[in-house]
């Protein structure tokens, strides 16, 4: 690799970087929904709030109906 190279390299790369960015951002933003088109973040959110509170029931249960006295 020589220097010829190496400069060649370095200018396309330093040159296609803001335009390899821009085209991620446009992409990145039409991927995201927009408040009003759709409810489903708020009923997966709702969903997800249900399950930990079914989960945070289910652990807090079982780990009080143990049994505190030590086996021995």
């Amino acid at each position: 690799m020589n220097r010829r190279k190496a400069m060649i390299g370095w200018l396309v790369y330093s040159l296609a970087k803001p335009i390899v960015m821009q085209v991620a951002k446009r992409k990145a933003k039409s991927a995201v929904p927009t408040k009003g088109k759709s409810r489903l973040p708020k009923v997966a959110a709702a969903v997800a709030a249900v399950g930990a509170v079914i989960g945070g029931l289910a652990f807090w249960r079982t780990r009080s109906s143990g049994d505190d006295s030590p086996e021995s």
